[in-house]
């Protein structure tokens, strides 16, 4: 029987033979610091309540926007 080791990014599942890959795959993954904006529709065309968009900071001090695609 054969021992088979392998590592998982814990941030995307991401598995990699090597371990050095899986933590230069890990750190390579930016992590959301907090919201910084939201757009909302106007109440007549969109009853849910929820954004249409999400603007986030993240840690690296860039900002990402996140839009609200069908569902809600």
């Amino acid at each position: 029987m054969k021992t088979v080791r392998h590592y998982v990014c814990e941030t995307c599942g991401t598995v990699c033979a090597d371990k050095a890959k899986a933590a230069e795959r890990q750190k390579a993954h930016h992590a959301p610091d907090r919201i910084v904006g939201a757009r909302y529709a106007p109440t007549s065309g969109d009853r849910t309540g929820y954004p249409q968009t999400l603007e986030v900071l993240m840690d690296d001090g860039k900002t990402a926007t996140y839009k609200r695609t069908g569902g809600r």
